[in-house]
């Protein structure tokens, strides 16, 4: 790691803001992507944090000091889980910060170096819910109920 300060962006948030942020993406994006599929879009991913915190150490030894989460979804043929197929997920990667040639700093997607060649140092793979809702969902699996009457009407 370089002597310059690692540029931090988040911040611990309570519930009210947690449930803002859950209730508007239900409304504004969730309910129109499960309407398209014609099934319910995944509204969370899960991961122990065994696992995270495997993921965070074997990054940073490969040098990250930052990681970014991208959206995604799987694509509609997904022969490595079919529950998957055409439902959002997110993906984790390792992330260097780097001053440009210009001066900015940036944060940029980290590669480590294989027997294959380079490789993005990135985590997939979690729980989705739906399909897989674990624990305490019962808000999730309502929100799921709901959803499938307006999607069937």
């Amino acid at each position: 790691m370089s002597a310059a300060k690692i540029m931090k962006a988040g911040q611990f948030v309570d519930k009210k803001h947690v449930s803002m942020l859950r209730e508007n993406y239900m409304e504004n994006r969730w309910r129109a992507n499960s309407e398209r599929l014609g099934k319910p879009d995944s509204l969370s991913v899960w991961y122990s944090l065994d696992e995270l915190k495997q993921y965070i150490e074997t990054a940073e030894a490969a040098g990250a000091d930052g990681i970014r989460v991208y959206f995604g979804v799987y694509p509609s043929v997904f022969p490595e889980n079919i529950l998957l197929q055409d439902r959002q997920t997110i993906v984790f990667v390792g992330t260097q910060q780097k001053i440009s040639e210009t001066g900015k700093t940036e944060n940029k997607d980290l590669y480590v170096s294989t027997p294959k060649g380079p490789e993005i140092m990135a985590f997939n793979f979690g729980l989705p819910c739906p399909p897989a809702c674990v624990g305490d969902q019962s808000s999730i699996i309502r929100a799921q109920k709901e959803s499938l009457q307006i999607i069937t009407k």
